[in-house]
């Protein structure tokens, strides 16, 4: 019985979703509207701030549903906005998730149509007939907020800077840095959170994922994120420093409504909604085990 409960739900739930999503993207969907893509280090902040900036502005974004339904981000999104209306944040999230109908998501699955979930696409790896679908699904989330500036944060963008300046040539890039230590540590914690296994990888692979793969734990973790901030880091020296904001972790918590304020100008001065929050607890992480206190000394040797 579920197996035909399975199946039934595939048959009348996924299949009208995807010949809707098939309709709208057919549409010349268009926005002269920015995009921004929110970067960082794999606990860095990054979730906090994406809420934030959602709950604060008017802004456009896929909703939660997208992870159920990654084939039909634009349909998903739409309905969920009309009919649940805006989002205002509690600001709790669990490794990146964060609960409730119209929370912003990070459509990992949905990036992964066209960059892959695991690869390194360079902006010349790219289909160029695909890049008018990734183009006009984005312009139908933004017009579903009424052509509102888009908002996204996932991980695996500081990955993909060669390609999404070129992809969204009004795209702005939020770069949020922290502590590497404290980063390194929850990092490191995350695996036995999510896994009970500290030797399984989580998060992003960097472009040398096979050098740091049979490594010790804590030197995997170390070269993981030295090697992202790298890339990273190289990447955005190609990007104009105007469309280019860095901000510290710790600052925006001290006072959260001055991203705001630099913000609102490089998104075309969107609407504020909500109240404002006038500071977030910062937690810094010391180190408990061994393999945290050897995490800790490869990062200081560094």
């Amino acid at each position: 019985m579920a197996a035909l409960a399975k199946s039934l739900r595939r048959t009348f739930v996924v299949s009208p979703l995807k010949l809707v999503e098939r309709a709208l993207l057919c549409r010349d969907w268009h926005s002269d509207q920015p995009s921004l893509f929110i970067l960082g280090l794999p606990r860095s902040g990054t979730t906090l701030v994406y809420q934030y900036v959602v709950h604060r502005l008017r802004v456009a974004y896929f909703t939660s549903g997208v992870g159920r339904f990654p084939k039909s981000p634009c349909t998903i999104t739409r309905w969920e906005h009309k009919r649940h209306g805006d989002y205002s944040s509690d600001f709790q999230s669990n490794y990146g998730s964060v609960a409730g109908r119209t929370a912003p998501h990070e459509a990992g699955e949905v990036w992964a149509r066209w960059f892959g979930y695991e690869d390194y696409v360079r902006y010349a790896d790219l289909d160029e007939r695909a890049i008018g679908p990734l183009r006009r699904t984005i312009a139908c989330v933004q017009q579903a907020f009424g052509d509102a500036p888009f908002v996204n944060k996932n991980v695996k963008h500081l990955l993909r800077l060669d390609a999404l300046p070129r992809i969204f040539p009004k795209s702005v890039f939020l770069v949020i840095q922290r502590s590497l230590r404290d980063v390194a540590l929850s990092v490191l914690r995350a695996r036995h959170a999510n896994y009970g296994d500290a030797t399984r990888w989580w998060s992003a692979r960097p472009p040398d994922y096979d050098a740091l793969k049979s490594l010790p734990p804590a030197a995997q973790v170390a070269g993981q994120l030295q090697s992202l901030q790298r890339r990273m880091e190289a990447d955005l020296s190609a990007v104009p420093a105007a469309r280019v904001l860095t901000i510290d972790y710790e600052s925006f918590c001290q006072r959260p409504d001055a991203l705001v304020e630099q913000l609102r100008p490089l998104l075309g001065n969107p609407p504020l909604r909500n109240a404002a929050v006038e500071r977030f607890d910062v937690t810094t992480n010391a180190p408990r085990t061994d393999d945290e206190r050897t995490l800790v000394s490869l990062l200081t040797n560094e």
